[in-house]
């Protein structure tokens, strides 16, 4: 494992006890612990409940901030915590602009990740894959494409 990928596993841990929350890690911090593909996460994403993201930010330091998000995504409160070699982007009530409309995304199963002697929450390959889907987004395709081979 890359040494920033596990000091901000590590980091994330710390905060996280403090809060007294499990997050659940996200996008291609997954796929990097997981060996899908040749990834190298630029971030790690979390996603939590709104409380649960208050709390983050309480233990971290940081103002937890409002909604927010751009044309394809936006959080009921997204933090932004720092500190560690990777920036920790946390997202609460996730909800993605589909050719419908907003849709509020929610992870269907959550597995375990074993990293830096520590066990993660993280969303399944499955959850992952309607994702990149539902965000239709062209830097995705290389994601889906492993994503699929995986779980083939």
């Amino acid at each position: 494992m890359r040494p920033e990928l596990s000091e901000t596993l590590a980091f994330l841990a710390g905060i996280a006890e403090r809060a007294g929350v499990e997050p659940v890690l996200f996008g291609t911090g997954v796929l990097e612990l997981r060996g899908i593909g040749d990834f190298h996460a630029t971030d790690l994403d979390v996603i939590l409940g709104v409380e649960e993201a208050r709390a983050m930010a309480a233990a971290a330091g940081v103002d937890p901030g409002e909604e927010s998000g751009n044309d394809r995504f936006r959080s009921r409160v997204h933090v932004h915590l720092g500190g560690a070699p990777l920036v920790i982007d946390v997202m609460a009530d996730m909800s993605i602009r589909a050719p419908d409309g907003w849709v509020l995304y929610e992870l269907a199963e959550i597995a375990d990740i074993d990293a830096v002697g520590r066990r993660f929450r993280a969303a399944s390959l499955a959850d992952l894959r309607r994702f990149y889907r539902l965000a239709g987004r062209a830097k995705d395709a290389a994601k889906i494409a492993a994503l699929d081979a995986a779980m083939a």
